[in-house]
């Protein structure tokens, strides 16, 4: 498949020497790019915008199936409802559902689209019914992708507030992104959906029964963050890495970790068994379709069992009668209000310093670094780091 990338003479430039020789993308001819960029502002102080033009902005396209175009001239997002918020973006955060839905044309309702789901910034702007969000604020944002004025790939975003979160005090800019797909994804999994108990609600003797969580792909960035909540929710936690990140799983409180490397299905899934035997009763998978049928593999066969498969489950895999497999949808964060809580108890443990973020890898260049970032991010193998792409 090949991409389209349009961009900037600079930018042209640059990335053509960089992805000489490169399959997955093709540069076409440039256009002229015309800087808007606002002036940077400090926690709580007003922005003043350098440009008299308030109207248009930067923002990176999905003009087809797998092509990109960089629009110099795209409407700035306005205000339509009194409850939303405008953002300027300073810094973003990659994951593989961004790459996917345009490789696979999924969650694009039409063309052309502004994509992107997480992002830290500066807010610019607030609704009338906004009264906990002010102008000049350190924020970080989750979004939802019908509303591409909500893409966090341009130079600014309109969210509902409910959705608009303080940087905490302990994180800055760069790590703030981290938080909105991985970060709360997490969270929302084991607090709405597998019923564990938010660790701030927990009283120190709480914790009863032994509980396993199995989470397969423990080493991914919404692993990483998975693992420390469940143990500080009191749960025990056995992780599927590679032997090149079971270091890093061990040290965020996995009390056993199955590396998968040279190793069959069976082997892996007799691993988790001789390691917790039959007490797992809730798992996430983070992998696929094909780890998520081996972990009901791995589960409790007798004990009632929940199951998170995040990426995604077989429509045919048998599932046993003791296991209820939920569909975990984050766009309730957007269209639910009432689930902001999550976001605050996950801020708050931050706040706590009781969480600790995963390794960034930060890229420079703006939006225009973000097509080159993906194809990062496909060829996998991130070793745990989360990719960040800085405005």
């Amino acid at each position: 498949m090949t991409e389209t990338l349009t961009l900037s003479r600079p930018t042209f430039r640059g990335l053509l020497r960089r992805l000489r020789g490169h399959s997955r993308a093709t540069l076409v001819a440039p256009v002229e790019e015309k800087s808007i960029e606002a002036a940077d502002v400090a926690r709580n102080e007003p922005i003043v915008e350098k440009s008299p033009n308030t109207t248009v902005q930067s923002a990176l396209l999905v003009v087809s199936k797998g092509t990109y175009s960089l629009d110099t001239n795209h409407p700035r997002p306005t205000i339509l409802h009194d409850n939303e918020v405008i953002i300027r973006t300073k810094a973003v955060g990659l994951n593989p559902i961004d790459w996917k839905s345009v490789a696979y044309n999924f969650c694009l309702p039409s063309y052309p689209w502004v994509i992107g789901r997480e992002l830290s910034g500066i807010v610019t702007e607030v609704g009338s019914a906004v009264s906990d969000i002010a102008i000049g604020d350190e924020v970080w944002t989750s979004t939802y992708y019908r509303d591409s004025r909500a893409g966090c790939f341009q130079e600014y975003v309109a969210v509902p507030g409910h959705t608009v979160m303080p940087i905490p005090s302990r994180v800055d800019t760069d790590e703030a992104p981290c938080l909105g797909v991985a970060g709360l994804t997490a969270a929302m999994t084991l607090w709405r959906w597998l019923n564990v108990p938010c660790p701030l609600q927990l009283q120190p003797e709480a914790h009863g029964d032994e509980e396993w969580l199995l989470i397969w792909g423990g080493s991914t960035v919404t692993g990483q963050f998975a693992t420390q909540l469940a143990v500080l929710s009191g749960l025990k936690v056995i992780t599927v890495t590679s032997s090149k990140t079971e270091r890093l799983s061990r040290s965020l409180g996995a009390t056993h970790v199955v590396t998968r490397d040279g190793k069959t299905d069976d082997e892996i899934v007799e691993g988790i068994r001789l390691a917790v035997g039959d007490k797992i009763t809730r798992a996430i998978d983070l992998v696929g379709p094909k780890t998520a049928g081996l972990a009901l593999r791995a589960v409790s066969s007798q004990s009632p069992v929940s199951l998170a498969p995040l990426a995604m489950i077989a429509a045919d895999q048998e599932v046993g009668s003791n296991v209820t497999v939920h569909t975990v949808e984050m766009k309730q964060f957007v269209l639910d209000s009432s689930c902001r809580k999550y976001a605050q108890w996950l801020n708050a443990l931050v706040g706590e310093g009781r969480i600790v973020f995963p390794e960034l890898r930060k890229i420079d260049g703006g939006l225009a670094a973000i097509v080159d970032g993906l194809d990062v991010l496909r060829q996998g193998d991130m070793s745990g780091k989360k990719l960040v792409i800085r405005l």
